[in-house]
């Protein structure tokens, strides 16, 4: 399910790169997809905390300027297939993903001996990496809570 909502985030980001305000983005289409709305929802809060934490996160820019691209080596290019490596240049645009984790990606997959690896396994990477208890802290979302967690 997490995998719905990080397809929800990369939309509704991508649409704010363009519109700027979030009240401009047209939620129609998401709902035509056959996202629920508490999936819309969720990406929703996600974005505002994200963007309530930017100053710390990404220097005061939603969007990071200065995204620098990993080109893909000889022994690697059977690793992924091109759209998977075009979603996660997209991701890294985004600021989902920065360069480590594209190397982490990178080295798990020459380790297995993986080939081919898909966009629905990057979707999953990504879903479970924004989702790590290590990485909960940096987003300070109340979205990431595992429910476990007591409020003071």
């Amino acid at each position: 399910m997490f995998e719905r909502i990080i397809e929800i985030i990369v939309y509704l980001l991508s649409e704010l790169r363009e519109k700027n305000d979030m009240s401009e983005i047209d939620l129609s289409k998401l709902k035509q997809l056959g996202y629920s709305n508490s999936e819309i929802s969720a990406a929703f809060s996600w974005i505002v905390d994200r963007v309530e934490f930017s100053d710390e996160l990404f220097k005061g820019d939603l969007f990071p300027s200065n995204v620098s691209f990993r080109v893909i080596q000889g022994a690697e290019e059977d690793l992924f297939t091109r759209d998977a490596w075009g979603e996660m240049i997209q991701y890294q645009m985004l600021g989902l993903i920065d360069n480590e984790q594209i190397e982490t990606m990178i080295e798990k997959a020459m380790v297995s001996g993986t080939n081919g690896i898909d966009k629905g396994a990057i979707r999953q990477y990504v879903a479970n990496y924004l989702r790590n208890p290590d990485t909960r802290s940096k987003f300070g979302s109340r979205f990431m809570l595992d429910g476990n967690e007591t409020i003071n």
